[in-house]
């Protein structure tokens, strides 16, 4: 069983794919942290321009792709090949603080935003046909938990806005897509009860 568990920064993911790998016996796959572009000094992705960001997506967008290609019998990925797109398409859109009332359509972007905005989408392109073939079931981990204070990478609009699009576009995939909600437990209870989905002897 081939899983991805999608849905903003901070929505529960990782929590949930380290339980569930001790329950179904199924590997935890996830991407390098996205810091550092190459031919740079280091920096976090925060600090990182238009450009090094599409560098650290396509990094780490090929890391999950290899990774879970080498485990064709099934595994748990924390993200998915669409998370890097999702991400820096919000945030091109909108800046990684977006106001409440913005929205991606809206968002003012300069000439080379919009060019760079046009690359990442032809990556996007790619990654959903990855996801087509690569996935059995995708778990969409909603935003139910505010962001820990002091910890604020981006904001909860850009949560919202990045639930939107993920959901917009699993929804075209014609993958199966289960939501889970409540707390851990409830969570995991829920992915269990997905036809498929193994459980440790």
């Amino acid at each position: 069983m081939r899983i991805a568990f999608v849905g903003a920064y901070g929505n529960g993911k990782t929590t949930l794919t380290t339980e569930l790998e001790k329950i179904t016996g199924l590997e935890r796959v996830h991407g390098s942290a996205m810091r550092d572009p190459a031919g740079t000094d280091p920096k976090s992705l925060e600090e990182s321009n238009e450009t090094e960001l599409v560098q650290l997506a396509v990094r780490r967008y090929t890391e999950r792709a290899v990774d879970e290609a080498a485990r064709p019998k099934g595994f748990l990925s924390d993200g998915s090949v669409l998370h890097e797109w999702v991400y820096s398409k919000v945030r091109l859109a909108v800046g990684r603080y977006p106001e409440p009332s913005d929205t991606l359509a809206a968002g003012v972007r300069t000439p080379r935003t919009q060019v760079v905005e046009e690359v990442v989408d032809q990556l996007g392109l790619l990654a959903r046909q990855q996801a087509r073939a690569g996935y059995d079931a995708i778990v969409f981990v909603p935003n139910e938990v505010p962001l820990p204070e002091g910890h604020d990478p981006i904001s909860a609009h850009f949560r919202v806005l990045s639930d939107e699009l993920m959901l917009e576009i699993i929804g075209s995939l014609g993958v199966p897509v289960h939501t889970v909600t409540g707390t851990v437990e409830e969570r995991i209870q829920q992915v269990l009860a997905i036809p498929g989905v193994p459980r440790n002897a």
